[in-house]
């Protein structure tokens, strides 16, 4: 989660577009096989980092209900590793990403193009709240994986229940605060985009009901504290090998803040939920 305080959202939407290009650039320079970003679903010490990241999306996809004959937005897709992973296990119509950092999106429409997929895999320079290019009641499952603390929320809500079919499904593995820390969510700074759960549930109440809300912070926190040490270890080797002075910043900083979330899941300040939507 950023950590800047008093941004617009399309400030913020800068800052995270340049960490994000960052992430992707190191990936690039050294290669990496498995670009998948996010804390991981654990249930067993023995995973890998990497396997617990794919375990977290799967279990998305799983709840997802996925057909052949639908039409799937992943919001937030990062590199698009996490849909070339839905690609090998499921079938689907398509599947139209969104994603506000060029080098990301960039980097999955090349591969898709690559490995014979750009008739299924779409993946445009676009952002969640607004869905560019998607017709009312066209889409039946929106996913969101680790992305939505990002968004303004009220107008993500929206903007997917106009594009959702009546009963099309919405899948999030969200972090927010816990509702004792809905104090502090009201200040008028990036820790109200994070939420709290109770003024998260009004939100999409407005146009959702609610399948299913598990939480999952039991199985993400070893993911999420795997990934401060990853960071840290990577930086070590990677010291003399190129690692510019803005990517270590935005490395060190995604350090610092997946620590607090650490802390947070463990407090039970920070909540890490999968949650169902359903579009009336």
């Amino acid at each position: 989660m950023p950590r800047k305080g008093h941004l617009s959202q399309s400030e913020l939407y800068e800052y995270i577009a340049r960490q994000y290009d960052d992430f992707q650039h190191v990936f690039d320079r050294i290669n990496k096989e498995r670009r998948y970003l996010n804390y991981g679903y654990t249930t067993s010490p023995d995973q890998s980092y990497e396997d617990r990241q794919e375990a977290l999306c799967l279990k998305v996809f799983e709840l997802a209900q996925l057909e052949k004959k639908h039409i799937i937005v992943d919001v937030g897709f990062g590199s698009g590793e996490q849909d070339f992973l839905l690609a090998r296990k499921y079938s689907f119509q398509k599947l139209i990403g969104y994603n506000i950092a060029p080098a990301q999106v960039r980097y999955a429409r090349e591969r898709s193009t690559r490995e014979g997929l750009s008739d299924l895999l779409d993946f445009r320079e676009g952002k969640a709240e607004e869905l560019p290019g998607l017709g009312a009641e066209s889409v039946d499952r929106m996913l969101a994986i680790e992305c939505a603390f990002y968004f303004d929320r009220p107008r993500f809500y929206e903007r997917a229940a106009q594009v959702l079919r009546r009963n099309g499904l919405l899948v999030l593995a969200d972090i927010t605060f816990s509702d004792r820390l809905a104090f502090v969510t009201r200040r008028a700074n990036n820790l109200g985009r994070v939420s709290h759960l109770s003024r998260n549930r009004e939100l999409w109440q407005i146009g959702f009901d609610t399948v299913s809300l598990q939480s999952i912070a039991r199985q993400t926190r070893p993911g999420a504290a795997m990934t401060v040490r990853e960071i840290l270890k990577g930086m070590i080797r990677r010291k003399d090998k190129g690692l510019t002075g803005n990517e270590r910043s935005t490395w060190l900083k995604m350090a610092l803040n997946t620590q607090v979330v650490v802390s947070g899941l463990l407090t039970g300040l920070i909540r890490y939920d999968l949650i169902v939507l359903r579009k009336r």
